[in-house]
């Protein structure tokens, strides 16, 4: 194996570990529990990892945390994976095409993605089965839940930036 091919699979083993990380301490019950809200922590970890490594690795790690999710969340299974699978994608692409790598554009995309994916849930679980006080549940469950997930973007923005400055050679760095 070449120092290169070791550093990246040791690069990808720690955005591993992370992601699995996050996602047991967000499944824990009570550990980040706030008022009865949640924050979907896998999602701005998989959003960074686009943003650093590329649209593909972004993807394949959306689509993996995803699935972790879909494991224990109450919506049809995929919902998540699919829907991870597609902000990672378009991050990474709209880090290499559009936007630089700031930490505030970077906090922009999961405040985006994180609205869209509580949005399009809360859509399709309630609003399309009438649920009654739609709006006292947006307002006290998803909000918060969108708020406090994007709290996270900017711990998850500063260890990916550090693990890939640490794991990237010194003539690829920018």
């Amino acid at each position: 194996m070449t120092k290169l091919f070791r550093r990246k699979v040791m690069k990808f083993i720690a955005c591993f570990l992370i992601v699995f990380a996050s996602y047991i301490i967000q499944t824990t019950p009570g550990l980040f529990d706030a008022f009865g809200v949640v924050p979907i922590l896998v999602l701005p970890a998989c959003i960074c990892i686009a943003v650093f490594e590329g649209e593909f690795a972004g993807g394949l790690f959306g689509f993996f945390a995803g699935l972790l999710c879909d494991s224990t969340s109450e919506t049809v299974f995929g919902f998540n994976a699919l829907i991870f699978l597609l902000f990672c994608v378009l991050a990474g692409l709209s880090t290499i095409y559009i936007f630089r790598r700031s930490t505030m554009n970077i906090m922009l995309l999961c405040l985006v993605a994180i609205f869209l994916r509580s949005g399009l849930e809360f859509f399709f679980a309630f609003v399309l089965y009438q649920y009654e006080n739609l709006d006292v549940f947006f307002y006290t469950i998803i909000a918060p839940q969108i708020v406090f997930t994007s709290l996270f973007s900017l711990p998850y923005c500063v260890i990916f930036r550090r693990l890939h400055k640490k794991f990237e050679p010194e003539e690829t760095r920018e």
